[in-house]
This record gives structure tokens, C-alpha cells and sequence, in this order.
């Protein structure tokens, strides 16, 4: 069951090489979903910043929802590297892309709440990072 969004965060970068949509829910939950070419001026972490300012101290946990689909996908892929060397995929998501990034705002508490594949060939994971 989807919560409707309190607040909505969009920001495209003029070059068009990158952007962020992201919503926070009545529960202070943050759900994004970041693009950025290789050659971008603007980097994810850049904007995934500026939609956490925006969101402000009305933002209590992060939930990722990491796919592998035929593209490129940072948090699952370094999942899939960590697990296939033997990590166990609850330490592996502590080092995925969003979790770093949440890690220096204050969002420490990481719990892996769906897992769908097997250790170095995950499909889905969804991630609950909190304060």
C-alpha cells in the first residue's frame, strides 16, 4: 500500500544530462530515483543532496528500491560485486551508492526489507535507510 506524497522534489539539470524526482510520505519516508550520464556537469550525489535540503528534517528514513534491469543500476550492481565475493548482502547494501550517500546525513540504520536473486545476481532489493 503507497502512502500519498507529502512533498514532491523534482530538478532537472539544463544540459539534460541529469536529474532527480524524489517524494517524501506522511511517514517522513523518501522514495527517489536519480539519472546522471557519464558525462554529466552534475553528479548524483549533487542532486540527490539538494532533494534531501529540500526535504529537510521531515525526512526520518530513505527507502530504496534497487532493480537490475538491462542498464547500469549502482546500488544493485555493487550488491551483486560485494555478494559474489562472499559479503553477505546485509553488509553489501552498506556500501551501496545510496546508502553512502544517506550515511553523511545522518541515515545510519540500514535494514534490507525484500530480496528477490542470490548472492552476486540480485534482482530486486529494497532497502529501509533510516536516522
Amino acid at each position: 500500500m503507497s502512502v500519498a506524497p507529502l512533498m514532491e522534489f523534482g530538478y532537472h539539470h539544463p544540459s539534460q544530462k541529469g536529474a532527480i524526482a524524489g517524494e517524501l510520505d506522511i511517514l517522513g519516508v523518501v522514495t527517489f530515483v536519480v539519472f546522471a550520464e557519464p558525462d554529466s556537469p552534475v553528479r548524483g550525489t549533487e542532486l540527490f543532496n539538494r532533494m534531501m535540503i529540500a526535504f529537510g528534517d521531515d525526512a526520518k528514513a530513505i527507502q530504496g528500491v534497487w532493480r537490475k534491469g538491462s542498464l547500469p543500476s549502482i546500488n544493485t550492481d555493487k550488491v551483486n560485486e560485494l555478494t559474489g565475493k562472499g559479503a553477505s548482502i546485509d553488509n553489501a547494501v552498506r556500501h551501496a551508492w545510496t546508502v553512502t550517500r544517506a550515511r553523511k546525513l545522518g541515515f545510519a540504520k540500514v535494514s534490507v526489507i525484500h530480496q528477490d536473486g542470490s548472492p552476486g545476481n540480485f534482482q530486486k532489493i529494497d532497502v529501509l535507510i533510516e536516522r
